[in-house]
């Protein structure tokens, strides 16, 4: 196995470095210090908020850019805690409003979840919101949704959680509307996230390489979900968790061990023992 020189690693959270107990590990924390203290940059890409990831990076003592909303939304920790915008690419709001009328009218059920720049509104409270509260560390702000909307704000993501079968029902849905300028995809097999359809991890990707300076060939991406195939075909060296979907693994240059047994460690291990060749 050939690996390229790699300049920049840029990894998902969920099912990839966080363990199924929603956790870094020890093994992770002790590879990324010694990639940061290589002068590697390591950068964080997921559908999350900003908020939501930085709580992570904090852990990892990073303070490179966050991809959030995956790619939609990339920012610039500052040390006074806010975040300067590097890249935005809104939903068009005549279609967001489509969708989230399209559920709260037809599936109450679903927990509707709406991310503006670094905020999260809901329209209702349930059992959905807070699961994801507990597993982002974040707190929603639930708001009347017809003024909230009367505002037109600028919206970034929603995020549909639900029961499987209903999430399939919503997609279905959803996929008989006439939508020019949106996508929808699953993050999890219960989560249908719905961003601008020039949004991808492989746009964040992009972005990230353009503000480095290096070339897609210099960077290693790790992911483990189908929202992350596109910036592991993109990446010179893209690795799948051995957790990963089918076509996350289709699309890798290398499968690595499960996010329960630090699978992405490994894979910046590997990284790693290969710097005094790349240097």
């Amino acid at each position: 196995m050939t690996i390229p020189a790699i300049r920049l690693v840029i990894s998902d959270i969920d099912g990839t470095i966080l363990n199924s107990q929603h956790q870094l590990t020890l093994g992770l924390k002790q590879v990324v210090a010694q990639l940061q203290a290589a002068g590697l940059p390591f950068v964080l890409t997921s559908a999350r908020s900003p908020k939501a990831m930085m709580a992570i990076a904090t852990e990892l003592g990073l303070t490179t850019p966050l991809a959030a909303y995956n790619g939609g939304y990339i920012v610039n920790p500052t040390d006074s805690g806010a975040f300067e915008p590097l890249f935005s690419q809104p939903l068009d709001f005549t279609e967001a409003n489509k969708v989230i009328q399209l559920a709260i009218h037809n599936f109450p059920n679903v927990a509707v979840n709406i991310y503006a720049a670094t905020d999260w509104f809901v329209p209702a409270r349930n059992s959905w919101v807070a699961q994801e509260e507990v597993i982002t560390g974040m707190t929603a702000e639930e708001v009347v949704l017809s003024e909230f909307l009367a505002q037109q704000p600028t919206i970034h993501k929603i995020l549909f959680i639900g029961e499987e079968e209903e999430i399939t029902s919503l997609e279905g849905a959803i996929s008989k509307l006439v939508l020019m300028e949106s996508a929808k995809y699953r993050s999890k097999d219960n989560y249908l996230e719905f961003t601008n359809k020039l949004v991808s991890k492989e746009l964040a990707l992009q972005k990230l390489v353009a503000h480095y300076q290096i070339v897609p060939e210099n960077v290693m991406a790790i992911g483990d979900h189908d929202n992350d195939v596109s910036m592991i075909a993109a990446a010179g060296w893209g690795v799948a968790m051995g957790n990963a979907t089918e076509a996350c693994k289709e699309k890798a240059d290398w499968v690595t061990a499960d996010n329960d047994h630090d699978g992405a460690a490994v894979a910046i291990q590997k990284i790693l023992e290969d710097l005094p060749a790349n240097d």
